[in-house]
């Protein structure tokens, strides 16, 4: 005993030094459990509140919802629009399933005329692109309205792969007819009927209807020629002359060169049905208020005979308000 007294007086700084480290160390140690502890608290508590958010939002079966706000409002979904992700969620189910004909029943009328006018059709250009009879990994966030934005996958596992690479993005617009939910797939968002006209120097022209689409608009158009002469409703000098303009002002040029000048061409006591492109994106706020042919020519038997065609001045200039 006397030996372990004399000991510690001799060592007694070291003694309490090494006391001092090991319970600073102990604290230390505590502290950093406590702060991974309340971490790792809070991160579960996050997941458990997005999943059930989840859960009390969303009940569906073959799609994943990421984010329950619009894209571009950042509005939260409503009722309807979690309705319409459920037809949505319908319709993969049926590509999935290989079930090519309910998921062909589920297309709104209009799609499949414009786009799909039989289910073989159907099959070959959407299907076999898209699932290629194969299960697929989909999301869907709402672009806006009733239009959502659609990206496909591969099953990762079934197929143990994944690649952002080989995503394939559409939009799908959910339509009500007859109290019944439809849609219109492969960025075609739908029609809508115009039926305005204008007629001036013996010669009318009907708006028919347009089909838009994310990307570019069609409109169909019939051209009733009552004068004596052809007329040409283009001259192709310039890509800008055939055009549509909005109320803001803003013009979109048609895609002239998918049209020949035979399908331009209107013979006396004509009428001739076309249906025309334009370089017009979707917005739910464009309003598109005429159709514009600047360069109309009334006499191209005329016309022809010109070598010098800037000579030539017997021009219309057809504006049909819509």
């Amino acid at each position: 005993m006397n030996k372990f007294i004399r000991w510690y007086n001799q060592n007694r700084r070291s003694v309490w030094a090494t006391i001092g480290i090991i319970l600073l160390i102990i604290v230390v140690i505590q502290l950093i459990n406590n702060f991974y502890k309340v971490s790792n608290e809070k991160e579960l508590n996050n997941i458990s509140n997005q999943t059930q958010n989840t859960t009390d939002n969303y009940s569906y079966n073959n799609v994943r919802v990421d984010d329950n706000h619009s894209s571009l409002t950042g509005e939260t979904l409503s009722t309807d629009q979690e309705t319409e992700i459920g037809v949505i969620d319908n319709f993969i189910n049926y590509c999935n399933q290989q079930d090519l004909q309910s998921a062909y029943d589920l297309l709104s009328d209009e799609c499949k005329e414009e786009m799909y006018p039989a289910l073989e059709n159907f099959q070959e250009s959407y299907y076999n692109n898209v699932f290629n009879n194969s299960r697929k990994n989909v999301s869907v966030e709402n672009w806006i309205d009733n239009i959502y934005k659609v990206n496909v996958n591969e099953d990762f596992l079934s197929t143990g792969r994944y690649s952002k690479d080989e995503t394939i993005q559409d939009y799908i617009t959910v339509v009500e007819v007859n109290d019944q939910y439809k849609l219109n797939i492969n960025g075609y968002v739908g029609r809508k009927e115009i039926a305005k006209e204008k007629e001036d120097k013996n010669i009318k022209i009907e708006v028919e209807e347009t089909d838009e689409y994310m990307d570019y608009q069609y409109y169909k158009i019939k051209v009733t020629n009552n004068s004596e002469n052809t007329i040409l409703l283009d001259d192709g000098v310039s890509i800008e002359a055939m055009y549509i303009e909005d109320v803001n002002g803003n013009r979109y040029s048609a895609y002239t060169h998918e049209l020949n000048e035979g399908q331009l061409m209107v013979s006396p006591r004509e009428t001739k049905e076309l249906k025309i492109r334009y370089y017009s994106r979707y917005g739910s706020e464009k309003e598109i208020n005429k159709v514009v042919f600047s360069r109309m020519i009334l006499n191209n038997e005329t016309y022809t005979t010109f070598q010098n065609k800037s000579l030539y001045r017997d021009y219309a200039n057809f504006e049909i308000e819509i």
